[in-house]
């Protein structure tokens, strides 16, 4: 296989482009890289995958991809997050979805092959209590889901602006003020709003309390007697719905399979049991991979299959 590697200097995409080059040409297949400036249709029909590593760069270029009927390849950071290993790190999840914003389609393929997540779910999602100095920390281990009477708050999770562009969706702000007006048509629970930290134009909105400070760890949040968590795609949503607290997903979220996904559910939401969990963990654990495992073939030994089949349209 031919694989076109959209490249702009940065430690993580000189780290990613290596480590899959390394990995794949070991196999025999072709990794060619090119500035996004100097892809063309035209050179998009010479390869039979185009990679893309950033939400800023990949929405005009996945347009073009399809029009010529190409196929496409997204690395992002992984689901496991050990908080503390950069991107650029050998040990750091990167990970990969085909034709997609995430593996739904693949995701059942490997439900029940449990080798991976055993090492996978270990790893640290985030610390909560940063000053603490002890053992304190999340890990993606699935525990059982709150029931019906259990939680006070609603938690809305956002996202950022380019990640609204890359999906077409209105505002961050604007999107939740909408999500927040179709709650209060079904519920009275009030709203924790989280916005993206790392998003510079966020701010309160009225009847919400506001929680966008960096200084106050995501995991924290899931400790305020929560109800339900509600997002579009964002990784939040695998967190809480793993740490026992029930997910509404209003997008392609990895955790589709184990939520509600429509608000007027507020009252009836999906409750996944530990089993469903585990295998949504076991099936995402194959679609991400260290930098190391990219490098040394381990992931195109596992997905070649998936590899081949996204390219013969099956």
């Amino acid at each position: 296989m031919k694989f076109l590697f959209t490249s702009k200097p940065s430690k993580y995409g000189d780290a990613l482009y290596t480590s899959f080059k390394n990995g794949l040409e070991m196999f025999g297949h072709t990794v060619d890289p090119f500035n996004l400036r100097d892809i063309t249709k035209d050179l998009i029909k010479k390869y039979d995958y185009t990679c893309l590593y950033t939400v800023t760069q990949t929405l005009p270029l996945i347009e073009k991809i399809k029009s010529v009927g190409g196929n496409y390849i997204y690395f992002d950071r992984g689901y496991s997050r050990n908080k503390g290993v950069r991107l650029d790190n050998e040990n750091a999840y990167v990970r990969i979805s085909f034709n997609a914003w995430q593996p739904l389609q693949h995701i059942h393929k490997f439900e029940n092959k449990s080798d991976r997540w055993k090492k996978v779910c270990r790893h640290i999602i985030r610390r909560w209590q940063p000053y603490h100095k002890g053992p304190a920390c999340r890990t993606l281990r699935p525990q059982p889901t709150k029931q019906e009477h259990e939680g006070s708050y609603i938690l809305f999770a956002g996202s950022s602006e380019k990640y609204h562009i890359w999906h077409k969706l209105e505002a961050p702000e604007i999107f939740a003020n909408k999500v927040f007006h179709n709650l209060r048509k079904y519920t009275d629970l009030p709203i924790i709003y989280r916005p993206k930290p790392s998003w510079k134009e966020k701010g309160p909105i009225p009847q919400t309390i506001y929680q966008g400070s960096r200084h106050v760890p995501y995991a924290l949040l899931l400790d305020r007697d929560i109800y339900a968590l509600i997002t579009h795609t964002s990784n939040a949503s695998l967190e809480a719905n793993f740490y026992g607290i029930p997910t509404i997903v209003l997008g392609e979220a990895i955790t589709k399979s184990v939520s509600s996904t429509n608000i007027k559910e507020i009252n009836n939401i999906y409750r996944p049991s530990v089993e469903e969990k585990q295998k949504l963990g076991r099936g995402l654990s194959y679609f991400q991979w260290t930098l190391r495992e990219i490098y040394n073939g381990t992931m195109w030994q596992n997905l070649k299959d998936i590899f081949e089949e996204e390219l013969n349209g099956s």
